[in-house]
């Protein structure tokens, strides 16, 4: 039984190549990036073979990363492969103490754990000039390899329940989001701090040795300099730390196939919700829906986001450099990305476009609906990000250009969107998704759409950024408040022609949107 169900992995994990041609060139892809970072790394590992004094110290933390990796990523983040889930199997009656062993042996069948394994042993490559190190390396660079796969499993089923609420699944979407536009900062800081960095990573290292996180990969430090005593203390702690996960794996197993499925719970709601404080009109009705989904769809959070995350990275980024002038561009990059955000509005509709289309909404209530609600939540923003870093300096001479500015690129944003909405649609994560998901095979149009969108933007924005720039170099308030009002009537004039352009070919191709938000193409 438990070859067959190798077997069966086996067959998914071949099946799962020939689904779709763009997610298998994806694949080859990323195995064929993953396995260059591997061969650097193992060739890294073999020219810093007795090259340097914290050889024992760099195994710990890699194994220790890895094995973090595997904890946090997959079960909490981006999800794991739960074609042999535990609770699938309930039907079967299957003895657990047969279903278990094969649950965790299948575990290692996949892409991820093969290039760990890989990696891990090449990796242990810096040990090569110690006779008897060596082989205890490779051995422990796949006792890291199970650590981090079984850590992973019995996360992972734990987390099920949690990954099946919604709120758990835009919170860790939220904290990866934020991680990854943060990533720049944060390797800056590590820079700058390297040699102190030096000085925690003996600690550190000793620290995790004695942990589940780095225990294996402490051993061929530990013999190859001598100290026999840390040896056999983290000998006898892999065991244990090995033995009790997989007995905490198995019994998971075994409690998840006799475990129902988490119970899904519509969610209550009382009232009208944004509705009521809408006006009593189509335009009203379409903006309370895209303001109900600005809050409860997770794929409009990356918009949200950045919203408090850009001010602090023009700050870090000003710290650094001492200049801050990246803070007076707040509010027109404000404008711009969140205007933007409605430009793939009805692609995310998906199957609820239907509402729209079959309710006969105007083309021009359908566009103004959509703006109104992108403006209602971002007008704020965009007003203190223009407003508040000219007032902390102390130049009340530049705050009306700033505001000109930064309401004039939301305005002609919103227009422009308005416009490419109704005429381009792409592939998006369908509802309910990873937002980070990217559909296979669309990349290059969607990058051409957005960027041209992007484009045209930045153009219409011209003859209020000559105004701006002039009155910036020159300090005046004068041209401030030209830019203002250039910013104003204009900003307003492309957003009642962008809606009433976007409203008319919304209308001519009102069937052809339907059928390509259908399709998700």
């Amino acid at each position: 039984m438990v070859a067959h169900i190798l077997k069966l992995k086996l067959l998914l994990l071949a099946n799962g190549f020939k689904r779709s041609v763009g997610q298998l060139i994806g694949v080859i892809i990323g195995a064929v990036y993953a396995l260059g970072m591997i061969v650097m790394l193992t060739i890294a590992a073999w020219f810093m073979a007795s090259e340097t004094a914290i050889d024992a110290e760099l195994s710990i933390i890699v194994g220790s990363l890895v094995v973090l990796g595997w904890a946090v990523i997959p079960p909490l983040l981006t999800g794991v492969d739960l074609t042999l889930e535990p609770s699938r199997f309930v039907h079967f009656g299957i003895p657990q103490k047969v279903l278990g062993p094969a649950l965790v042996l299948s575990g290692f069948i996949s892409v991820p754990a093969i290039l760990s394994i890989i990696g891990l042993i090449g990796g242990s490559l810096i040990w090569r000039h110690e006779p008897l190190a060596m082989p205890v390396a490779v051995l422990a660079a796949i006792a890291t390899a199970v650590m981090a796969v079984l850590v992973c499993q019995y996360l992972t089923i734990m987390a099920t329940a949690l990954r099946a609420k919604r709120r758990f699944r835009e919170l860790t979407f939220a904290v990866l989001f934020l991680l990854l536009i943060c990533l720049g900062p944060i390797i800056s800081s590590i820079a700058s701090a390297a040699n102190s960095l030096l000085d925690l990573i003996g600690p550190i290292s000793n620290v995790l040795a004695y942990t589940p996180l780095g225990a294996p990969a402490a051993l061929p430090g530990a013999l190859a300099y001598g100290n026999y005593l840390q040896f056999s203390i983290c000998l006898v702690l892999t065991v244990v730390y090995l033995g009790g996960l997989y007995w905490l794996v198995t019994r998971a197993t075994a409690q998840a196939t006799v475990t129902p499925p988490p119970e899904q719970r519509a969610a209550k709601q009382s009232g009208l919700g944004f509705f009521k404080y809408a006006p009593a009109t189509p335009a009203g009705a379409v903006g309370a829906r895209a303001l109900t989904y600005w809050f409860k769809d997770p794929r409009y959070a990356i918009g949200v986001l950045m919203v408090p995350v850009l001010p602090l990275i023009f700050w870090f980024t000003g710290s650094q450099s001492g200049n801050y002038t990246m803070m007076y561009l707040l509010g027109p990059m404000i404008g711009i990305l969140l205007g933007f955000s409605i430009s793939a509005d009805i692609s995310y509709d998906n199957t609820a476009f239907a509402l729209h289309v079959l309710t006969g909404v105007s083309g021009r209530a359908d566009r103004a609906g959509r703006a109104m609600a992108c403006f209602a939540l971002s007008i704020i923003p965009v007003l203190a990000a223009a407003i508040l870093p000219g007032a902390i300096a102390g130049q009340a001479w530049r705050i009306p250009g700033d505001l000109g500015f930064s309401l004039a690129a939301l305005l002609i944003a919103l227009g422009v969107a308005s416009v490419a909405s109704a005429r381009y649609t792409y592939a998006v994560p369908l509802p309910g998704d990873n937002p980070m998901k990217t559909p296979p095979g669309n990349g290059l149009r969607v990058a051409a759409t957005q960027l041209a969108t992007i484009g045209v933007m930045a153009l219409l924005l011209l003859p209020v950024m000559i105004p701006y720039l002039m009155g910036w170099f020159q300090e005046s308030r004068g041209l401030g408040f030209l830019t203002l009002g250039i910013g104003l009537a204009l900003g307003i004039g492309l957003l009642i022609g962008g809606i009433a352009l976007g409203g008319k070919w919304y209308e001519k191709r009102a069937p052809e949107l339907m059928q390509a938000v259908m399709l998700n193409k």
